[in-house]
Formats: structure tokens, C-alpha cells, sequence
């Protein structure tokens, strides 16, 4: 598969990029600075594109010039609360979203694959139909970004929300290939509800449903490279992939009691 790949010199989408080639994936990169991208990196995509994240126009124009099958968003970061400014995150998500789908109405045939990163409060709570940002109110944008993309129908736009809570690389600097160690078999996926999930505290009067997500919410922190791995695995599947639609969550196996 073709991907297009936004972000890949950040800390995502540098751990991206050796995933996808791992998973036999071209790749195309996607940066506002391409003198940032490593000498080892440039030599391993097929082409770079340069421009900004938040241009719908020009990621558009790079899906259908360069004939990708896959777009994977890795560019911008998610401020954690709603007083301070958002940044270009959401103008970001926006764009990938209207590009993807304007480039596969263009083009015809399937529609675009998209892996969109998101947060860990984007996933369903326990009690519906709240989602885990309503008891833990940090990244809010993801919740307005899920708004945006929950109603588009599969044939239009085959999309899914990798909903991390905190990912920690392996290593200091991304590896080609990517060290053995690291592998999607070490997580635990879910679609749109956590995995694992245990309910404690919720019998507590008034505050059960806050303290439950409280008590659980870190141990779903993971290994950046587990994570990327299980996003360029996945896209091995095309449009046959179970996650598509969905918002997914991960936890590592050795968390899992």
C-alpha cells in the first residue's frame, strides 16, 4: 500500500515511518520543513511532498499525484486543556478529513484508508453515552474531532481514530528496521471502549464513574512503537480491516491483569 504520511519528522511519525516500511508499505512523506527529515529517513520514503499540514488543498493534491491508498495523520499536537490556545491541531485533523474524502471522490473506486491519531478521552465510558472526556476534561479538541468524522460512512472515507492515552518511544531515536521487541502482538486493542476495562469504584455514590476513570486511566500508557506497529499492520488489510469506523484504544499485555 501507498501511505501518505504527515508528521514524519515528529515523534509520532518518525517511529511511523520504520513501521510502515517494516510492514512492506511505500511511503510518501509529508512536512512543512523537509530539512528536518533525517538523511536516513529521506532515503527510505519514495517521495517527499512539501507543505503545510493544515492546506486540505495541497494534501489532496499529494494523495492523487502520488496515487496513495492510505493517508496517516502523525502532524500536530493536542493542547491539554481548553483555556489555552489550540494551535493548528484541529485545523490539521480538518484538512486530512476534507482532503481524504475530496481525493477519493475524485479519484473513485475505494475510498481513502485513513489512520487519524487521537486521544484516550475520545473512547466510550462505562456509562453512555458519555465518553471518558467528560470525566477526565483534558485534550478537549479530540472529542470535537471525533464530532466531525463519527458520521462519515465507510464508502466515503474508511477512517479510524487511534485513541492513545500517553506513548513513550522505545528508543531515543527511531530504528530501521524497527527492534525486534516492538510489536502490535504486545497490545490489547478494543474499538470504542478500552480494553480491559475493570469496574471499580463505579459503586461509590456521586463520584464512582470519575474515580473509576481516574484510578484507570494511566495504565493504559504504551510504547510508541507497539502502537505504530499496530497502525502499519493493520493497514496490510486495506479496506478489509475490522477498525475502520472505529475509535481504538490500546493497552500493553503486560498491564493486563
Amino acid at each position: 500500500m501507498k501511505v501518505l504520511l504527515l508528521g514524519v519528522t515528529g515523534n509520532v511519525g518518525s517511529r511511523m515511518l520504520p513501521a510502515l516500511l517494516a510492514h512492506k508499505h511505500q511511503v510518501v512523506g509529508y512536512v512543512r520543513t523537509p530539512a528536518k527529515i533525517s538523511p536516513e529517513a529521506r532515503s527510505k520514503m519514495d517521495s517527499i511532498v512539501v507543505g503545510s499540514a493544515s492546506d486540505s488543498a495541497a494534501i489532496k493534491a499529494a494523495i492523487l499525484s502520488h496515487n496513495c491508498d492510505a493517508v496517516v495523520n502523525a502532524a500536530g499536537l493536542a493542547a491539554m486543556t481548553g483555556w489555552t490556545s489550540q494551535g493548528e491541531f484541529p485545523a490539521i485533523f480538518a484538512a486530512v478529513v476534507q482532503a481524504a474524502l475530496e481525493a477519493g471522490r475524485e479519484r473513485g473506486g475505494a475510498p481513502i484508508r485513513c489512520w487519524l491519531m487521537s486521544g484516550f478521552g475520545a473512547m466510550d465510558s462505562p456509562k453512555k453515552p458519555y465518553l471518558l472526556i467528560d470525566y477526565l476534561p483534558l485534550f478537549p479538541i479530540h472529542k470535537q474531532n471525533y464530532q466531525l468524522i463519527k458520521n462519515q460512512p465507510a464508502d466515503t472515507l474508511a477512517w479510524s481514530l487511534f485513541c492513545a492515552n500517553a506513548m513513550s518511544p522505545k528508543h531515543d531515536k527511531p530504528r530501521f528496521p524497527p527492534s525486534a521487541d516492538t510489536s502490535a502482538s504486545n497490545l490489547v486493542a478494543k474499538a470504542d471502549s478500552p480494553p480491559a476495562w475493570v469496574g471499580k469504584y463505579r459503586t461509590v455514590p456521586l463520584i464512582g464513574n470519575y474515580l473509576n476513570v481516574l484510578a484507570q486511566a494511566q495504565s493504559y500508557a504504551a510504547v510508541l512503537d507497539n502502537c505504530t506497529d499496530f497502525m502499519a499492520a493493520d493497514l496490510e488489510k486495506g479496506l478489509e480491516s475490522e477498525w475502520i469506523g472505529k475509535r481504538v484504544a490500546v493497552k500493553e499485555k503486560s498491564k493486563v491483569h
